[in-house]
């Protein structure tokens, strides 16, 4: 789907399948996602690229939307954007769990959210 380190042309939410986020060379702290899952949803906010590698491990499908799109959805209903903090909130929670397994190299953190 995308590499890290590309810029952000925009972010997915898996309808059905798998896709595996690798966040860094260390493939054992990678994480397979399913239905639900938003897929790159703060580097299209903030116009930076991605910071995971995405790759369908599974046969999938998706929704779409560019940052353009995404911020037209927001203006026009921006009751939407009290959830996006809160999804947000959840993907800074469990970044920080694999920034620490990063720095000390503990086991994987468990996978909490569908929210990446």
């Amino acid at each position: 789907m995308f590499r890290r380190g590309v810029n952000a042309f925009g972010m997915f939410v898996v309808l059905s399948g798998k896709v595996r986020l690798d966040f860094s060379a260390d493939s054992a702290l990678g994480r397979a996602y399913g239905p639900s899952t938003l897929v790159g949803m703060a580097a299209t906010l903030t116009g930076r690229n991605y910071s995971m590698t995405a790759t369908v491990t599974e046969e999938a499908e998706f929704g779409f939307w560019s940052r353009k799109a995404l911020d037209l959805l927001l203006r026009r209903h921006p009751d939407y954007c009290c959830e996006l903090i809160e999804i947000l909130g959840e993907k800074v929670t469990e970044n920080q769990k694999i920034a620490k397994a990063l720095l000390t190299r503990d086991e994987p953190p468990a996978q909490e959210s569908y929210v990446v």
